[in-house]
């Protein structure tokens, strides 16, 4: 099953009409375009319109939608959908595999421009750690639970971190670690 997130007002109506889903995906439409209104409602997309009109706010609106599927449901059921962006938008390409990420979703990007699609692997429990390691923070049951990895996951990621040498304590508080700089 896929959940297609389509961010209609950066690739436009034609675009959109190329969208192909299957009876049992979702597909959830961002414009405020009348045009696509009508594409969605023939198409059988759910058309989500109701966001500020001013800048990026349907990339907001967009991700505060990943957000609240992808913490409804369990993290086993999040591992067996494929989370689909169509977009042009880097920017909000970034913050959708980021939050696909934190559950462990199966992530697809379709760029119109240049028609490729680039599957992105959700991002190991090292690579989680270690992001959250830019700026100094405890390793911690609160950091551990935020990144979404079981107790043994995350102290293996933490312990990898540190023979790797990619992360130290804060020089300004040893209860604290923070990536090492080069």
């Amino acid at each position: 099953m896929k959940m297609i997130f389509v961010d209609a007002e950066n690739i436009g109506l034609k675009e959109l009409e190329k969208v192909s889903a299957s009876i049992i995906d979702k597909v959830f439409v961002f414009s405020k375009v009348e045009g696509i209104k009508r594409v969605c409602e023939q198409q059988l997309f759910l058309c989500l319109s109701d966001y500020p009109g001013s800048s990026n706010q349907a990339d907001f609106y967009i991700i505060a939608y990943l957000s609240r599927i992808l913490a409804s449901m369990p993290k086993s059921q999040a591992k067996t959908v494929d989370f689909c962006l169509y977009t042009n938008d880097t920017s909000l390409i970034d913050a959708f595999e980021f939050q696909c990420a934190l559950f462990g979703a199966n992530t697809s990007i379709i760029k119109t421009k240049n028609d490729t699609v680039v599957p992105i692997q959700p991002k190991t429990h090292v690579e989680l750690v270690f992001e959250a390691l830019h700026q100094p923070r405890a390793l911690n049951d609160k950091l551990q639970k935020q990144l979404g990895l079981t107790k043994p996951e995350f102290c293996r990621a933490v312990t990898a971190l540190n023979k790797a040498n990619k992360i130290m304590r804060s020089s300004n508080n040893k209860k604290q670690w923070v990536q090492k700089t080069a």
